[in-house]
């Protein structure tokens, strides 16, 4: 994928996000964000939702996306079409093998309208959370549980309960 950015940054995990987290879900991504970041470095990045129709929308909302990817990211789409991850485990096994290379990996929660035909097709890859649809602010919630779970297994350390 092109890399606009002119970000230099050891960062393992990006997460780049249209639209800003609002409450009650802003509380628990904020959490997980924080546990994440005792662990291993996470950035979140937040872009505005694109302006007119969808189309234009999600376009618009693309080039915000690739001015915040960091340089030579590992670029992640979750989009409902992608490829599942699986289990947990599988997920957490995914993410051991992504943080043992050099290079950030940026994961992509889109707006409402999804992602402009463009940027999917320039991505690395293309996974989903699951056939569930979930609201993208939720989805962000559930992606920062879901790396906090891995990081820990990766560490050998059982979720806490």
């Amino acid at each position: 994928m092109s890399r606009q950015g002119s970000h230099r940054s050891r960062t393992a995990i990006q997460l780049i996000a249209v639209g800003k987290m609002r409450a009650p879900l802003a509380a628990a991504s904020g959490e997980y964000e924080r546990r994440i970041s005792e662990r291993c470095t996470i950035r979140v990045d937040e872009v505005p939702h694109g302006q007119g129709a969808a189309r234009e929308a999600t376009r618009r909302e693309a080039g915000k996306i690739r001015g915040a990817l960091l340089d030579r990211a590992h670029v992640v789409c979750l989009d409902p079409t992608g490829r599942g991850y699986g289990s947990s485990e599988d997920f957490a096994a995914w993410l051991a093998a992504r943080l043992e290379v050099p290079v950030p990996t940026a994961f992509l929660i889109g707006g409402p309208d999804g992602f402009d035909d463009e940027l999917l097709h320039e991505s690395d890859e293309k996974r989903s959370l699951g056939s569930l649809t979930f609201p993208h602010q939720l989805a962000r919630v559930v992606l920062l549980e879901q790396i906090y779970r891995a990081v820990l297994a990766g560490e050998g350390h059982p979720y806490p309960r």
